[in-house]
């Protein structure tokens, strides 16, 4: 099963099938200078049984990284639940085989299994704990946004005692403007994950990302800017993002880009992006229905709230669409009030008015 996909990679449960694969990686001393020894016929077998167990536990473990190209497994990476000085922590792991080292896997797989921990897994935090003589992992490390922790953990191999240093890594709101035909939009990701689509003109500005600061305990850090000019420039090549964007955007960034493109040209009436809600149980449910409102039609906030089994929550249910971070992907702006006229919308009302418009036209 693939579980994770790069521009070069995938990523997906190993099977007993994987034994030889996993054998040039585990049986290379130089590989597994950091374990003090390369392993024997019964440890490749265990490794081996101790992912599948996780995957059965847990649902994530160390994956099998394929080479699109060829299909050839080059090494593993993943996540696991491993300890720090008696502190349990999802760690971000790499093993690649030695012919294919120095050509960025180790660094391209690693940085999506972070963002699925971010995304899928919903975690604030990763770590990977590293050796600390070794210098090619630690720049992995490095170059996906990890810093060292003070302190040191000594891990035991074959009898040897070795001193490991803790890379860390918080959850990261990576974002980039959108400049619709309505209005400016703030899109977020994280992780794997659309966590913000928000109208930068809005009545209470940075309201909604200080939400998101707060329930995801997560930093933003912006990725680049999408202008009214680089979106057309651009339609023809990525999916709607510059060029001087692409290397450091999310692939779900990208693909908000280019499903806002052809909402915004017809040619689109449904979104298919993973989502992070960010709130409570009761604003989850509203905001899960509001896709539910058909295209071109639109629906009341008591029609909303007898829609989710709560028909006396009409105020909470204006509330919660009120805090909806992810505009239009979840359609707010088909809510009206019950005698059909336009309410507060994040954009403004001129935004909320385009886009029933635009739905209507089609």
């Amino acid at each position: 099963m693939i579980v994770i996909e790069t521009p070069r990679l995938q990523l997906r449960e190993m099977t007993p099938a994987d034994r030889q694969a996993l054998c040039r990686s585990l049986q290379d001393s130089e590989v597994m200078y950091a374990y003090n020894g390369p392993f024997s016929d019964e440890e490749v077998d265990e490794w081996l049984e101790r992912q599948l167990a996780r995957y059965r536990q847990y649902g994530y473990g160390l994956w099998a990284v394929v080479l699109k190209a060829t299909g050839e497994m080059i090494g593993q990476c993943g996540l696991t639940l491993q300890q720090w000085n008696g502190r349990e922590m999802l760690e971000a792991g790499y093993l690649f085989q030695r012919s294919h080292w120095h050509q960025g896997y180790a660094t391209e797989a690693a940085s999506a299994c972070m963002d699925y921990a971010f995304g899928t897994l919903n975690s604030p935090i990763v770590c990977s704990i590293i050796r600390d003589n070794n210098l090619p992992s630690q720049q992995v490390a490095l170059r996906n946004g990890m810093t060292r922790r003070p302190g040191v953990m000594v891990k035991h191999y074959r009898g040897a005692g070795m001193p490991h240093w803790l890379f860390v890594k918080p959850r990261t709101i990576r974002t980039i403007r959108y400049q619709s035909p309505c209005g400016e939009m703030l899109l977020g990701a994280a992780g794997d994950r659309l966590c913000l689509c928000n109208w930068t003109q809005e009545l209470h500005p940075g309201r909604v990302e200080q939400r998101l600061r707060t329930i995801l305990k997560a930093q933003f850090e912006g990725c680049g800017q999408i202008t009214e000019t680089a979106v057309s420039q651009s339609r023809q090549s990525d999916g709607g993002v510059p060029e001087q964007c692409r290397t450091f955007t999310p692939e779900v960034l990208r693909r908000t880009v280019r499903e806002l493109d052809e909402y915004f040209r017809g040619e689109r009436r449904d979104f298919d992006i993973p989502l992070l809600l960010a709130g409570s149980d009761f604003q989850k449910r509203v905001w899960q229905h509001l896709p539910r409102i058909p295209y071109g039609q639109t629906a009341s906030y008591g029609e909303l709230a007898a829609a989710i089994g709560s028909p006396r929550s009409v105020r909470a249910v204006a509330n919660a669409n009120g805090a909806n971070a992810i505009s239009i992907i979840l359609p707010c702006h088909r809510v009206i009030g019950s005698d059909g006229r336009l309410t507060g919308y994040g954009g403004g009302l001129r935004a909320k008015q385009y886009l029933l418009n635009l739905e209507h036209r089609q």
